[in-house]
């Protein structure tokens, strides 16, 4: 189990991180860094014996939080912001065609499920 990234890379963290309840000084569940936020890798540890654990000091926001690998991306990856949250209800205002092929007509009401650099994905609930 190699690491990915060693100290003093900058990477991006994918998801959003809230308290598990190991941070001091924050209610469980408090929203830790948003998705998007870019640190520095200061160490690199292991949980469980199969698990890499990445302190990450986000300098932004001043916080020092422990990452999961796959929470993690190099700086330089591609990165597309989304305004949504996953699973956030969502209304079309207009029909969405790909190549002629009608996704969504307008109104239509759906969950935002996630988005990639390949695809957005949706779920229609009308």
């Amino acid at each position: 189990m190699l690491p990915k990234y060693e100290f003093g890379d900058e990477v991006r963290i994918v998801r959003n991180v809230r308290n598990d309840g190991t941070y001091p000084g924050m209610p469980t569940g408090h929203l830790l860094v948003r998705r998007g936020s870019t640190g520095f890798v200061m160490n690199v540890g292991t949980f469980l014996q199969d698990q890499l654990i990445y302190t990450v000091n986000f300098l932004e926001l001043n916080r020092i939080v422990g990452c999961r690998e796959e929470e993690l991306i190099d700086i330089n990856e591609l990165w597309i912001p989304s305004k949504f949250e996953s699973r956030e209800r969502v209304r079309s205002r207009i029909t969405l065609a790909v190549r002629g092929e009608v996704r969504s007509l307008r109104e239509w009401k759906g969950r935002y499920l996630k988005c990639s650099a390949m695809k957005t994905t949706a779920c229609n609930t009308t």
